[in-house]
Protein backbone atom coordinates (compact mmCIF):
# COMPACT_ATOMS: atom_id res chain seq x y z
CA UNK A 1 0.00 0.00 0.00
CA UNK A 2 3.04 2.42 0.18
CA UNK A 3 3.89 2.18 -3.90
CA UNK A 4 6.81 0.78 -4.97
CA UNK A 5 9.64 3.90 -5.59
CA UNK A 6 12.98 1.43 -5.65
CA UNK A 7 13.74 -1.87 -6.10
CA UNK A 8 11.42 -4.49 -4.69
CA UNK A 9 14.07 -6.05 -2.11
CA UNK A 10 15.31 -2.27 -1.27
CA UNK A 11 11.41 -1.60 -0.22
CA UNK A 12 11.10 -5.02 1.86
CA UNK A 13 14.30 -3.99 3.28
CA UNK A 14 13.28 -0.02 4.31
CA UNK A 15 9.72 -1.69 5.45
CA UNK A 16 11.04 -4.15 7.93
CA UNK A 17 13.59 -1.42 9.47
CA UNK A 18 10.79 0.49 10.13
CA UNK A 19 9.13 -2.34 11.27
CA UNK A 20 11.81 -3.21 13.90
CA UNK A 21 12.77 -0.21 14.74
CA UNK A 22 16.54 -0.59 13.26
CA UNK A 23 19.12 2.07 12.23
CA UNK A 24 20.16 -0.19 8.85
CA UNK A 25 19.01 -1.59 6.13
CA UNK A 26 18.92 -5.65 6.55
CA UNK A 27 17.21 -8.23 4.81
CA UNK A 28 14.56 -10.23 6.54
CA UNK A 29 12.56 -11.51 3.42
CA UNK A 30 13.66 -11.79 0.14
CA UNK A 31 11.54 -10.73 -2.73
CA UNK A 32 11.14 -14.46 -3.66
CA UNK A 33 9.15 -14.88 -0.43
CA UNK A 34 6.83 -12.02 -0.73
CA UNK A 35 5.63 -13.12 -4.35
CA UNK A 36 5.04 -16.44 -2.97
CA UNK A 37 3.09 -14.80 0.07
CA UNK A 38 1.06 -11.91 -2.02
CA UNK A 39 -0.03 -14.34 -4.44
CA UNK A 40 -2.52 -15.78 -1.56
CA UNK A 41 -3.33 -12.45 -1.18
CA UNK A 42 -6.87 -11.83 -2.83
CA UNK A 43 -7.71 -8.32 -4.68
CA UNK A 44 -11.36 -8.22 -3.01
CA UNK A 45 -9.79 -8.05 0.38
CA UNK A 46 -8.82 -4.17 -0.32
CA UNK A 47 -12.28 -3.91 -1.48
CA UNK A 48 -13.74 -5.04 1.61
CA UNK A 49 -11.31 -2.89 3.70
CA UNK A 50 -12.43 -0.19 1.46
CA UNK A 51 -16.29 -0.57 1.74
CA UNK A 52 -15.93 -0.40 5.75
CA UNK A 53 -14.26 2.18 5.95
CA UNK A 54 -17.10 4.18 3.36
CA UNK A 55 -20.05 2.42 5.97
CA UNK A 56 -18.33 4.15 8.90
CA UNK A 57 -17.84 7.36 7.49
CA UNK A 58 -21.13 7.81 6.38
CA UNK A 59 -22.91 6.46 9.31
CA UNK A 60 -21.30 8.72 11.56
CA UNK A 61 -19.62 11.88 9.88
CA UNK A 62 -21.00 14.86 9.32
CA UNK A 63 -20.56 14.50 5.77
CA UNK A 64 -21.14 17.09 2.79
CA UNK A 65 -24.35 17.10 1.01
CA UNK A 66 -25.77 19.61 -1.71
CA UNK A 67 -29.40 20.27 -1.55
CA UNK A 68 -29.82 16.95 0.66
CA UNK A 69 -27.94 14.62 -2.13
CA UNK A 70 -24.61 12.81 -1.72
CA UNK A 71 -22.65 14.08 -5.42
CA UNK A 72 -21.02 11.35 -6.82
CA UNK A 73 -19.18 11.41 -9.96
CA UNK A 74 -18.09 8.61 -12.29
CA UNK A 75 -15.19 9.10 -14.86
CA UNK A 76 -12.69 6.62 -16.59
CA UNK A 77 -9.38 6.66 -17.32
CA UNK A 78 -6.37 4.28 -18.42
CA UNK A 79 -3.29 2.74 -16.91
CA UNK A 80 -0.30 1.27 -18.81
CA UNK A 81 0.63 -2.48 -17.76
CA UNK A 82 3.74 -4.18 -17.73
CA UNK A 83 4.38 -6.94 -19.89
CA UNK A 84 3.85 -10.49 -18.44
CA UNK A 85 1.83 -13.65 -19.92
CA UNK A 86 -0.97 -12.98 -17.16
CA UNK A 87 -1.58 -9.28 -17.91
CA UNK A 88 -1.54 -10.07 -21.36
CA UNK A 89 -4.35 -12.96 -20.71
CA UNK A 90 -6.35 -11.07 -18.58
CA UNK A 91 -6.21 -7.37 -20.10
CA UNK A 92 -5.10 -8.45 -23.46
CA UNK A 93 -2.80 -6.23 -25.87
CA UNK A 94 -3.62 -3.33 -28.11
CA UNK A 95 -2.00 -2.16 -30.96
CA UNK A 96 -0.71 2.25 -30.70
CA UNK A 97 1.05 4.63 -32.92
CA UNK A 98 0.19 6.68 -35.79
CA UNK A 99 0.89 2.97 -37.57
CA UNK A 100 -0.35 0.66 -34.60
CA UNK A 101 2.66 -0.71 -34.66
CA UNK A 102 3.48 -0.30 -31.06
CA UNK A 103 1.68 -3.57 -29.32
CA UNK A 104 1.31 -2.62 -25.46
CA UNK A 105 -1.47 -3.89 -22.44
CA UNK A 106 -3.54 -1.07 -21.47
CA UNK A 107 -6.22 -1.41 -18.46
CA UNK A 108 -8.85 0.84 -18.42
CA UNK A 109 -10.09 1.81 -15.05
CA UNK A 110 -13.02 3.79 -13.26
CA UNK A 111 -13.66 5.15 -10.04
CA UNK A 112 -17.00 6.29 -8.05
CA UNK A 113 -16.32 9.56 -6.37
CA UNK A 114 -17.74 11.48 -3.74
CA UNK A 115 -16.62 14.79 -5.17
CA UNK A 116 -17.70 16.90 -1.68
CA UNK A 117 -16.42 14.29 0.70
CA UNK A 118 -13.56 12.89 -1.40
CA UNK A 119 -13.82 9.38 -0.48
CA UNK A 120 -13.78 6.65 -3.60
CA UNK A 121 -16.66 4.40 -2.93
CA UNK A 122 -15.61 1.64 -6.15
CA UNK A 123 -13.10 1.64 -8.51
CA UNK A 124 -13.41 -1.31 -11.64
CA UNK A 125 -10.40 -2.09 -13.65
CA UNK A 126 -11.01 -4.38 -17.16
CA UNK A 127 -9.41 -4.51 -20.39
CA UNK A 128 -9.04 -1.19 -22.54
CA UNK A 129 -11.74 -2.25 -24.82
CA UNK A 130 -14.03 -2.47 -22.04
CA UNK A 131 -16.09 0.63 -22.58
CA UNK A 132 -16.73 3.32 -19.89
CA UNK A 133 -20.42 2.58 -19.68
CA UNK A 134 -19.83 -0.95 -19.20
CA UNK A 135 -17.60 0.13 -15.52
CA UNK A 136 -20.00 2.09 -14.69
CA UNK A 137 -22.59 -0.38 -14.79
CA UNK A 138 -20.47 -2.02 -12.45
CA UNK A 139 -20.59 0.90 -10.25
CA UNK A 140 -24.77 1.51 -9.95
CA UNK A 141 -25.32 -1.37 -6.93
CA UNK A 142 -23.23 1.20 -4.73
CA UNK A 143 -25.07 4.15 -5.53
CA UNK A 144 -27.79 4.46 -2.82
CA UNK A 145 -31.62 5.42 -4.85
CA UNK A 146 -33.06 8.91 -3.62
CA UNK A 147 -30.34 9.87 -1.37
CA UNK A 148 -27.15 9.70 -4.20
CA UNK A 149 -27.20 12.03 -7.05
CA UNK A 150 -24.60 10.72 -9.87
CA UNK A 151 -22.80 13.39 -11.79
CA UNK A 152 -21.94 12.32 -15.59
CA UNK A 153 -20.15 13.68 -18.48
CA UNK A 154 -20.56 14.22 -22.26
CA UNK A 155 -18.89 10.33 -23.04
CA UNK A 156 -22.20 8.75 -20.99
CA UNK A 157 -25.33 9.06 -21.92
CA UNK A 158 -27.40 6.84 -24.27
CA UNK A 159 -31.37 5.94 -23.87
CA UNK A 160 -30.07 2.85 -22.10
CA UNK A 161 -28.64 4.06 -19.28
CA UNK A 162 -31.21 6.69 -18.57
CA UNK A 163 -33.48 3.76 -18.77
CA UNK A 164 -31.79 2.25 -16.03
CA UNK A 165 -30.76 4.73 -13.53
CA UNK A 166 -34.62 5.85 -13.92
CA UNK A 167 -35.24 1.91 -13.38
CA UNK A 168 -33.57 2.00 -10.47
CA UNK A 169 -34.78 5.47 -8.89
CA UNK A 170 -31.06 6.96 -9.31
CA UNK A 171 -31.26 10.55 -9.57
CA UNK A 172 -28.25 12.18 -12.09
CA UNK A 173 -27.34 15.22 -14.12
CA UNK A 174 -25.37 14.35 -17.14
CA UNK A 175 -24.00 16.57 -19.36
CA UNK A 176 -25.03 16.16 -22.86
CA UNK A 177 -23.35 17.32 -26.80
CA UNK A 178 -25.34 19.41 -28.29
CA UNK A 179 -26.21 17.27 -31.31
CA UNK A 180 -26.54 13.95 -29.31
CA UNK A 181 -30.38 14.09 -30.29
CA UNK A 182 -33.43 16.25 -31.64
CA UNK A 183 -34.61 17.96 -27.90
CA UNK A 184 -31.08 19.11 -26.70
CA UNK A 185 -30.45 20.88 -30.25
CA UNK A 186 -33.85 22.54 -29.83
CA UNK A 187 -32.56 23.22 -26.42
CA UNK A 188 -29.94 25.16 -28.04
CA UNK A 189 -31.68 27.34 -30.41
CA UNK A 190 -34.46 28.19 -28.11
CA UNK A 191 -36.01 27.19 -24.45
CA UNK A 192 -33.38 26.56 -21.51
CA UNK A 193 -35.39 24.48 -19.30
CA UNK A 194 -37.64 21.86 -20.76
CA UNK A 195 -39.08 18.63 -19.40
CA UNK A 196 -39.25 15.67 -21.96
CA UNK A 197 -40.71 11.89 -22.26
CA UNK A 198 -38.94 10.01 -24.50
CA UNK A 199 -39.25 5.56 -25.15
CA UNK A 200 -36.69 3.39 -24.27
CA UNK A 201 -36.15 1.98 -28.49
CA UNK A 202 -37.51 -1.88 -29.06
CA UNK A 203 -33.75 -3.21 -29.50
CA UNK A 204 -32.92 -2.56 -26.14
CA UNK A 205 -34.50 -6.25 -25.28
CA UNK A 206 -32.02 -7.58 -22.66
CA UNK A 207 -32.92 -4.08 -20.64
CA UNK A 208 -36.19 -4.78 -20.56
CA UNK A 209 -35.47 -8.39 -19.38
CA UNK A 210 -33.49 -6.80 -16.47
CA UNK A 211 -36.64 -4.16 -15.91
CA UNK A 212 -40.09 -6.08 -16.82
CA UNK A 213 -41.66 -4.10 -14.10
CA UNK A 214 -40.39 -0.35 -14.88
CA UNK A 215 -41.55 1.99 -17.56
CA UNK A 216 -40.50 2.50 -20.98
CA UNK A 217 -41.17 5.81 -20.96
CA UNK A 218 -38.26 7.88 -19.65
CA UNK A 219 -38.95 11.45 -18.38
CA UNK A 220 -35.77 13.70 -17.63
CA UNK A 221 -34.98 17.54 -17.80
CA UNK A 222 -33.01 19.74 -19.89
CA UNK A 223 -31.70 22.28 -18.98
CA UNK A 224 -29.06 24.94 -20.50
CA UNK A 225 -26.32 26.37 -18.43
CA UNK A 226 -24.57 29.45 -19.50
CA UNK A 227 -20.69 29.17 -18.85
CA UNK A 228 -18.42 31.64 -17.56
CA UNK A 229 -16.49 31.95 -21.03
CA UNK A 230 -20.17 32.54 -22.61
CA UNK A 231 -20.70 29.22 -24.28
CA UNK A 232 -23.27 27.25 -23.36
CA UNK A 233 -24.01 23.06 -22.17
CA UNK A 234 -27.49 21.16 -22.02
CA UNK A 235 -27.69 19.16 -18.99
CA UNK A 236 -29.99 15.95 -18.59
CA UNK A 237 -31.18 15.45 -15.38
CA UNK A 238 -33.56 13.42 -13.22
CA UNK A 239 -34.17 16.80 -11.13
CA UNK A 240 -37.96 17.33 -12.47
CA UNK A 241 -38.86 20.14 -9.60
CA UNK A 242 -38.19 23.50 -10.37
CA UNK A 243 -39.31 24.86 -7.50
CA UNK A 244 -36.91 22.59 -5.69
CA UNK A 245 -34.39 22.66 -8.34
CA UNK A 246 -34.16 26.00 -10.29
CA UNK A 247 -32.39 26.66 -13.08
CA UNK A 248 -29.54 28.77 -11.45
CA UNK A 249 -28.54 25.82 -9.50
CA UNK A 250 -27.43 23.45 -12.27
CA UNK A 251 -24.17 25.31 -13.10
CA UNK A 252 -23.04 25.05 -9.50
CA UNK A 253 -24.05 21.62 -9.21
CA UNK A 254 -22.25 20.50 -12.77
CA UNK A 255 -19.48 22.34 -11.71
CA UNK A 256 -18.89 19.79 -8.59
CA UNK A 257 -17.67 17.19 -11.20
CA UNK A 258 -14.32 18.31 -11.66
CA UNK A 259 -13.10 17.26 -8.40
CA UNK A 260 -13.25 13.82 -10.26
CA UNK A 261 -10.71 14.87 -12.09
CA UNK A 262 -8.38 16.06 -9.06
CA UNK A 263 -8.98 12.84 -7.75
CA UNK A 264 -7.71 11.16 -10.78
CA UNK A 265 -4.75 13.69 -10.38
CA UNK A 266 -4.30 12.46 -7.13
CA UNK A 267 -4.19 9.10 -7.48
CA UNK A 268 -2.60 8.60 -11.04
CA UNK A 269 -0.30 11.30 -10.44
CA UNK A 270 0.77 11.50 -6.46
CA UNK A 271 0.22 7.68 -6.15
CA UNK A 272 2.54 6.96 -9.06
CA UNK A 273 -0.44 4.40 -9.82
CA UNK A 274 1.61 3.06 -12.62
CA UNK A 275 4.95 2.55 -10.46
CA UNK A 276 3.39 -1.14 -9.80
CA UNK A 277 4.72 -3.23 -7.37
CA UNK A 278 4.51 -6.13 -9.34
CA UNK A 279 4.44 -7.20 -12.92
CA UNK A 280 1.26 -10.02 -12.75
CA UNK A 281 -2.62 -9.28 -13.18
CA UNK A 282 -2.97 -10.57 -9.38
CA UNK A 283 -0.23 -7.87 -8.42
CA UNK A 284 -2.13 -4.86 -10.57
CA UNK A 285 -5.09 -5.48 -9.46
CA UNK A 286 -3.72 -5.67 -5.75
CA UNK A 287 -2.27 -2.56 -5.92
CA UNK A 288 -5.47 -0.80 -8.08
CA UNK A 289 -7.54 -1.61 -5.03
CA UNK A 290 -5.17 -0.88 -2.19
CA UNK A 291 -4.50 2.22 -3.81
CA UNK A 292 -8.79 2.89 -3.58
CA UNK A 293 -8.16 1.83 0.36
CA UNK A 294 -5.86 4.43 0.47
CA UNK A 295 -7.69 7.32 -1.07
CA UNK A 296 -10.24 6.91 1.03
CA UNK A 297 -8.29 6.21 4.41
CA UNK A 298 -7.10 9.53 3.31
CA UNK A 299 -10.30 11.24 3.12
CA UNK A 300 -11.83 9.94 6.05
CA UNK A 301 -8.82 10.77 8.12
CA UNK A 302 -8.72 14.15 6.69
CA UNK A 303 -12.15 15.24 7.17
CA UNK A 304 -12.00 16.47 10.63
CA UNK A 305 -9.62 18.55 9.78
CA UNK A 306 -11.28 19.82 6.55
CA UNK A 307 -14.58 21.17 8.63
CA UNK A 308 -12.60 22.60 11.39
CA UNK A 309 -10.90 24.51 8.53
CA UNK A 310 -14.30 25.56 7.33
CA UNK A 311 -15.30 26.92 10.40
CA UNK A 312 -12.23 28.87 10.67
CA UNK A 313 -12.88 30.08 7.01
CA UNK A 314 -16.31 31.95 8.23
CA UNK A 315 -14.69 34.16 10.85
CA UNK A 316 -12.03 34.79 9.30
CA UNK A 317 -10.90 38.02 7.61
CA UNK A 318 -8.38 36.67 5.19
CA UNK A 319 -8.44 37.21 1.00
CA UNK A 320 -7.90 33.98 0.44
CA UNK A 321 -9.35 30.84 2.81
CA UNK A 322 -6.99 28.00 3.64
CA UNK A 323 -7.03 23.84 2.64
CA UNK A 324 -5.29 21.30 3.22
CA UNK A 325 -2.72 19.62 0.97
CA UNK A 326 -4.41 16.28 0.16
CA UNK A 327 -0.86 15.05 -1.32
CA UNK A 328 0.75 15.71 1.80
CA UNK A 329 -2.32 13.91 3.36
CA UNK A 330 -2.15 10.89 1.43
CA UNK A 331 1.81 10.51 1.80
CA UNK A 332 0.87 10.95 5.85
CA UNK A 333 -0.76 7.62 5.52
CA UNK A 334 1.23 5.68 3.08
CA UNK A 335 4.31 6.55 5.83
CA UNK A 336 1.94 6.07 9.16
CA UNK A 337 0.74 2.61 7.29
CA UNK A 338 2.63 0.82 9.70
CA UNK A 339 2.03 2.83 12.97
CA UNK A 340 -1.79 2.16 11.78
CA UNK A 341 -2.51 -0.97 10.57
CA UNK A 342 0.22 -3.49 12.10
CA UNK A 343 1.40 -1.63 15.35
CA UNK A 344 -2.44 -0.33 15.60
CA UNK A 345 -1.16 2.81 17.38
CA UNK A 346 -4.63 4.61 16.05
CA UNK A 347 -4.95 7.29 19.02
CA UNK A 348 -1.20 8.59 18.59
CA UNK A 349 -1.47 8.31 14.44
CA UNK A 350 -4.38 10.53 14.41
CA UNK A 351 -2.94 13.15 16.97
CA UNK A 352 -0.06 13.47 15.04
CA UNK A 353 -1.83 13.52 11.43
CA UNK A 354 -4.17 16.04 12.35
CA UNK A 355 -0.94 18.44 14.44
CA UNK A 356 0.81 17.81 11.19
CA UNK A 357 -1.84 18.55 8.65
CA UNK A 358 -2.76 21.56 10.36
CA UNK A 359 0.59 22.66 10.21
CA UNK A 360 0.67 22.20 6.30
CA UNK A 361 -2.27 24.01 5.27
CA UNK A 362 -2.07 26.23 1.74
CA UNK A 363 -3.56 29.67 0.48
CA UNK A 364 -6.66 28.39 -1.56
CA UNK A 365 -6.14 30.96 -4.39
CA UNK A 366 -8.01 31.33 -7.49
CA UNK A 367 -6.73 30.38 -11.21
CA UNK A 368 -5.74 33.65 -12.65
Amino acid sequence: MQGLKRSLQRELNSFYQKLQQKDFLLQHVTKGAFSRARAKLKPEAFVELNDVGIENFYQHAPYQQWRGFCLLASDGSTAILPNHPSIKKEFGITNFGPYANSPRSVARISLLYDVLNFTTLDGQIGSYNTSERQLLKQHLDKIKPGTDLLLLDRGYPSYGLLFELQARGIQYCIRLTDDWWLEARKLCEGDEDREVVFQLPKNKKELRKQYPDASIDIRCRLVSVTLADGSREVLCTSLLDKEAFPIDCFAELYHFRWNIEEGYKLYKCRMELEAFSGKTALAIKQDFFAGIFMMTTAAVMDFPVVEEIKKAKDVSTRKFPHQINRTNALAMIREMAITLFLKKMVPSALIAFDSILKLTTEYNTPPN
